[in-house]
């Protein structure tokens, strides 16, 4: 179920429940000229979509706006790059919420340059700032970690997990690349209306061809199917350990 369609009543049993609740995280970058600028956040959402078919959810209306650094073009080829204190304070404000409204597992589901770049970084660092803050805002005294137990304490940590949205379970054959051979077969099983391959030519950029044989002219539904129903199954054996 999404978050932002639910009532009061449905939001207090899904955390009662104990259901996790999915990020899907992204941004708006330039994905060359035959796909959405906002690949990389569709998919996930896509992706959440499929599992929560599969098993009791909640999905978070999705983070859109990630750090870019402006690496493959800017603004005016439809990329958007916010600042990263800024993006990092709204990350931790809203996981912060997350939190507060009571869901004890949140995960983030990243898909955008890796797990060590700017996106990904304000989840962990957020993430991590909050376990401990949390515990000294409930009251406890400096020192709280003394106890040997840890009890409640202990499940503030890991509350909050950020992951790639391509696990290692789903690879293969799901694989990354920018807007080629991968990305275009994701979007093309799920989002055929948003791709379309007879807007590249030879001036396309390079990364739509970095492989003779696996690229953006080559993409095809059948592998973006397989790479979807890997990654889903993936999540879904994640979230029922």
């Amino acid at each position: 179920m999404y978050l932002k369609h639910m009532l009061p009543h449905q939001l207090r049993e899904a955390v009662e429940r104990g259901d996790p609740l999915l990020v899907p995280a992204g941004c708006i970058e330039t994905h060359g000229p035959h796909m959405a600028i906002g690949h990389d956040t569709i998919i996930v959402e896509e992706i959440c979509a499929r599992v929560g078919k599969r098993l009791d959810a909640v999905i978070s209306p999705p983070f859109d706006f990630g750090p870019t650094g402006y690496a493959l073009g800017g603004p005016e080829d439809g990329t958007i790059d916010p600042d990263y204190d800024a993006f990092g304070s709204y990350v931790k404000s809203i996981l912060r919420n997350f939190l507060e409204m009571g869901f004890g597992r949140v995960y983030v589901m990243i898909m955008h340059q890796g797990m060590e770049a700017p996106l990904a970084l304000a989840f962990k660092k957020a993430a991590a700032e909050l376990s401990f803050e949390m515990v000294l805002a409930e009251g406890k005294p400096r020192g709280w970690w003394a106890d040997a137990r840890m009890s409640r304490e202990a499940r503030l940590f890991g509350r909050i997990q950020v992951h790639p949205m391509i696990l290692p379970a789903a690879s293969p054959p799901a694989g990354g690349d920018h807007a080629g051979y991968n990305e275009t077969s994701f979007l093309l099983a799920t989002r055929p209306e948003l791709v379309d391959q007879g807007r590249l030519d030879e001036n396309a950029p390079w990364y739509c061809r970095q492989d003779e044989d696996r690229n953006s002219w080559t993409a095809n539904a059948a592998h973006g199917q397989a790479m979807v129903e890997a990654v889903v199954d993936a999540w879904v054996e994640l979230l029922q350990r």
